[in-house]
């Protein structure tokens, strides 16, 4: 039987260039920890594989000389969320969406 792929997990290991056989640790970790925080802030799970090259977007915008990793993009969810979204309790993907629409 052929498991169903996590888009979650192939969204964070292709926005921080992460290396599957040398990092899952790091990226099962990772992901369980923007997971949590992406339901507190009342994200959808079937939206979050849109939401992280997003966020790793905004990663590397305030910080364009630091390595973006699986854990640093965990570390810094919340921190990336702030400074690209002025509507508290919004989204990136939300905000994508109101412009989009």
């Amino acid at each position: 039987m052929t498991r169903a792929p996590d888009l979650a997990f192939e969204a964070l290991e292709k926005a921080t260039d992460a290396n599957r056989m040398m990092e899952r640790g790091k990226l099962n970790t990772a992901l369980a920890a923007i997971r949590y925080a992406w339901e507190q802030e009342g994200g959808l799970p079937e939206d979050l594989p849109d939401e992280i090259p997003l966020r790793a977007q905004a990663y590397r915008e305030m910080w364009p000389e630091m390595a973006l990793t699986p854990t640093a993009l965990a570390v810094h969810w919340k921190r990336v969320m702030a400074q690209r979204t002025p509507a508290k309790g919004k989204t990136l993907i939300d905000q994508m969406r109101r412009e989009e629409g």
